[in-house]
């Protein structure tokens, strides 16, 4: 368990600001957190299994200012932070208790007598509840309403060379996903390749790409990259990148060629071609566009 106490002095002053007066203001606001969880350790031969259940309790007695319309994503990642919505004049307003359940397994292995631990399975949840709704905390958070989002995050780790990672955002009736994002990594020796799978719908956004970065190292010093997205929506590809990339101790050199599209079909796609060398550690050269 651990108990947290913020405090933040405001100082403003606006013109013609619906939110400020035009003469100083001080304000002190304060915000109480505290924290428990209960990890449930299980060993076995061949696993290692965390079981852990997480309480928060947040409050603030002082009134918030009207964040309704800035964009805060909650997610598995700052849903326990102690400022999680990071306003910059207000703390999160009234009283809200948020839980959630953390599982993580892990594979045990003993080779030449030496125990060694890899990461396998990894999968935590967090959602969380309010008395009274707060009109003025930011609505794509959905920390504003008595229950938020369910959030979460899947990390599989079947092998070295597959990796897979999942962050959602699910609605509190459970029958809509507003976030989803997948990253898929695959490595084999000296090939490498990443798929990033993103959708944003309802409160959160209206965003769906697919984006893909790929790898060859021929050696160790040279290597050439690919880079490519897609939107989904306007059904058109962002941008391919090749790059060329040779490095060494104290010298990286870059060739880039870049093709930018758009979502105007008057607009012709834009071919560009650069050159970097950067000294290590001390400064990075880059001309104008070689090719345009």
């Amino acid at each position: 368990t651990n108990f947290e106490v913020l405090l933040k002095n405001i100082n403003t002053v606006g013109k013609n600001n619906p939110q400020y007066k035009d003469s100083p203001q001080s304000e002190l606001m304060s915000a109480y957190v505290y924290n428990a969880s209960l990890p449930l350790i299980k060993n076995t031969e061949k696993n290692r299994n965390t079981l852990e259940p997480k309480l928060s309790f947040r409050l603030s007695p002082h009134d918030m200012k009207n964040n309704s319309t800035q964009k805060r994503r909650m997610s598995i990642k700052n849903i326990y932070s102690a400022d999680r919505l990071g306003m910059g004049d207000s703390f999160e307003a009234g009283e809200s208790l948020t839980m959630g359940l953390n599982f993580k397994q892990e594979r045990v292995k003993i080779k030449n007598e030496i125990k060694q631990i890899t990461k396998y399975l990894d999968l935590k949840l967090a959602t969380a509840f309010r008395l009274k709704e707060e009109k003025n905390i930011p609505i794509n958070s959905t920390l504003n309403k008595k229950k938020s989002n369910v959030f979460g995050q899947l990390n599989f780790f079947p092998n070295n060379n597959i990796s897979l990672k999942y962050d959602f955002s699910l609605t509190e009736n459970l029958d809509m996903l507003e976030y989803n994002s997948v990253i898929a990594n695959f490595k084999y020796k000296k090939f490498n390749t990443s798929f990033n799978i993103l959708e944003e719908k309802g409160l959160i956004g209206q965003t769906n790409i697919i984006q893909n970065s790929s790898s060859y190292r021929f050696d160790d010093s040279n290597s050439i990259i690919f880079n490519t997205r897609k939107n989904k929506n306007l059904n058109l590809t962002e941008y391919y990148d090749l790059v060329y990339q040779y490095q060494n101790d104290c010298l990286i050199a870059d060739i880039q060629y870049k093709k930018n599209y758009y979502s105007d079909s008057g607009i012709e796609p834009v071919d560009e071609l650069f050159f970097t060398i950067t000294i290590v550690p001390l400064t990075t050269f880059s001309p104008d566009k070689l090719l345009k």
